[in-house]
């Protein structure tokens, strides 16, 4: 916990200090733009994915479909906003793979949705397809066998 603490306290100082850095380095007004600009993306990122988000989940859950999809892009976005509109150049370089991530998500289908792995019901239990490489089978209790009768 005090490592925590001490964390938390030294995150701002370094931000601050990536900051005076940039400001020697670009000089003052370019670093006020730069912050400026972040934390203005970081805003428009929020409210248009934010929108778009609750649009899409909507249309999800009319549809009786999972939105986990739309959750998991949308939690990256809103990640990668908040990020930006911190002031820093370190939640900033935080905030691009964020970015990455919600655009490697954002045409991925869901389980149970079409091109997705294959969700379906057998007995009481609700299986989800994935992916088997050949190895050593482990051998399981009757009892926790899915094809129980």
């Amino acid at each position: 916990m005090p490592f925590f603490r001490l964390l938390m306290l030294a995150f701002p100082l370094l931000e601050l200090a990536s900051l005076i850095l940039l400001g020697d380095r670009i000089g003052v007004g370019a670093t006020l733009l730069w912050v400026l600009g972040s934390g203005l993306l970081g805003l428009v990122l929020i409210q248009r994915q934010g929108f778009s988000m609750l649009q899409q989940l909507q249309l999800k859950m009319a549809e009786n479909r999972s939105p986990f999809a739309v959750l998991k892009t949308g939690m990256w976005w809103l990640l990668a906003g908040v990020l930006l509109m911190i002031p820093g150049l370190i939640t900033d370089a935080l905030a691009v793979p964020c970015l990455v991530m919600a655009l490697l998500n954002k045409g991925r289908p869901a389980p149970g949705e079409p091109g997705g792995p294959g969700v379906y019901k057998q007995g009481g239990n609700t299986i989800i397809e994935g992916e088997w490489k050949p190895g050593e089978e482990k051998s399981v209790e009757p009892d926790q066998r899915i094809d129980r009768q």
